[in-house]
């Protein structure tokens, strides 16, 4: 009977042993998880490691209010041809309330042909006869060359006419944009851009070219040949 309760006391007490040794061992193993710095490096780092959150809706705004300079440049450059077109039928207008309609439009042709024949630098003088002034005739003589060198050939592209202001109440002055090109033996030498004005006068009721300039040196012919 001693024996039978002695087992069973020895039997209980290793049983206990047990309980203690796993709660403590349990325990221990799970303080170290918590404690363990290598784990909680890993989780810093992955915090800081995320990215941010995106935030569409203002990057999408921000690029919206971005300036477009390109197309400031275009509206300005828009603006400024528009105030040109302006200016220019201004004085247009003034011409054909001063003279009329139809003396516009012939002092424009006379100019047109007048600028063709200079820059064609043609020396045929009855056909400057009709378009310019007899004593402009004289200075265009001056400012042309009478023998023309073999196989050289002018070639005008195009002559855009405007209106500017005129200097004098009786006469019209007109701008030009003329491009032309110079060929010699079949190839091209030279292609020119230039600005004239041109001076209109009344003479034996024609309206004709009376003076011929460029913005910066007077008369062009004396520039180019």
């Amino acid at each position: 009977m001693e024996k039978r309760v002695l087992y069973k006391f020895i039997f209980l007490l290793i049983v206990a042993l047990l309980i203690i040794a796993m709660y403590v061992w349990k325990w221990t193993t799970d303080n170290v998880e918590k404690q363990n710095p290598e784990s909680l490096f890993d989780e810093s780092q992955q915090e800081t490691e995320q990215p941010p959150e995106l935030q569409e809706d203002k990057i999408d705004e921000a690029l919206s209010a971005k300036p477009d300079l390109n197309a400031e440049q275009d509206t300005q450059n828009a603006t400024e041809d528009n105030n040109n077109q302006q200016t220019e039928d201004q004085h247009e207008t003034t011409y054909q309330k001063q003279f009329g309609a139809q003396a516009v439009t012939t002092a424009k042709e006379q100019a047109k042909q007048g600028l063709a024949l200079y820059l064609s630098q043609i020396a045929d003088w009855g056909k400057w006869k009709g378009v310019v002034t007899p004593s402009f005739l004289e200075e265009i003589k001056q400012s042309i060359q009478t023998v023309k060198e073999a196989n050289v050939e002018r070639s005008i592209e195009s002559i855009e006419l405007f209106a500017s202001n005129a200097s004098q109440s009786n006469n019209m002055i007109f701008g030009a944009f003329a491009s032309w090109h110079i060929t010699s033996n079949g190839r091209v030498t030279n292609q020119r851009t230039q600005l004239f004005y041109l001076t209109m006068v009344q003479h034996n009721d024609q309206w004709l070219v009376n003076n011929m300039v460029t913005p910066d040196e007077g008369m062009e012919g004396k520039k180019d040949t």
